[in-house]
């Protein structure tokens, strides 16, 4: 009995270590028990965004699928309920106080078909001692129906606003911005970009290419971008996007 005990628990310790999570930028993508999980434990600080990302491609064209609310937490999990198939990859954007990003490398959804190992502790005990420990336990079950506990709760701050990136007008990897329209080619797109400040940097009449990549040079400095996305001459979509310059 003694042995079969220690090789449950080592199964059991084996199991949890291999349970730890990742430090950003590295995190977790698994699905276990049917459900998708994603997780990460944080060593940043000074963190004003941090955004889950999802793809079926490992390189491109990943949207925003949750933005998290106290991104300084030391852990998070997020349960990711919208996917539709296990092909998906993942990454994280982390944006920092002032202009300083990261997005994480690319994860593809791992399944995990282990199970944890179930531990079974079998106890001897006299006929009185039951006898006591249930007088005991019915005593403790009785005193806690008669109390009445009054929590008082405070009043919380209203969530801060969170900014979430577009999907067809973004900050690639290599920090250039990238226009991603699959449907250029059957519709008529037309684009407008301005500085923090509202001034029209320049404009795009018609873009017909599903993926444009828009070099950081052709921008001034380093900042928030703002863009206007208009589809066959309504607005489709205001956001902005965030380019770096490398010192």
């Amino acid at each position: 009995m003694q042995k079969l005990f220690f090789i449950l628990l080592g199964l059991l310790l084996s199991y949890t270590v291999s349970a730890q999570t990742d430090t950003l930028p590295k995190f977790k993508a698994i699905k276990k028990n049917g459900e998708i999980t994603i997780s990460w434990a944080n060593g940043f600080k000074n963190i004003t965004q941090l955004n889950i990302q999802r793809s079926k491609d490992s390189l491109k064209n990943f949207s925003t699928i949750h933005s998290v609310p106290n991104p300084n937490a030391k852990s998070y999990s997020y349960v990711d309920k919208t996917a539709k198939n296990d092909s998906g990859y993942y990454r994280i954007f982390v944006l920092f106080e002032g202009t300083n990003y990261i997005f994480t490398p690319s994860k593809k959804l791992f399944i995990d078909t282990t199970k944890p190992p179930v531990i079974v502790t079998v106890t001897k005990e006299k006929p009185q001692e039951n006898i006591e420990k249930t007088k005991a336990s019915a005593k403790e079950n009785s005193n806690k129906e008669n109390q009445v506990v009054i929590k008082e709760e405070k009043p919380q701050p209203p969530p801060k606003p969170v900014w979430v990136p577009s999907a067809y007008v973004f900050t690639g990897d290599d920090g250039n911005a990238v226009i991603s329209l699959p449907d250029a080619l059957s519709k008529k797109y037309s684009i407008v970009i301005k500085n923090e400040s509202g001034n029209v940097l320049f404009k795009i009449p018609q873009v017909k290419e599903v993926y444009l990549t828009l070099d950081k040079v052709n921008f001034l400095k380093s900042g928030w971008y703002f863009f206007e996305l208009m589809e066959d001459g309504k607005l489709k979509e205001k956001n902005k996007f965030l380019i770096t310059r490398d010192n």
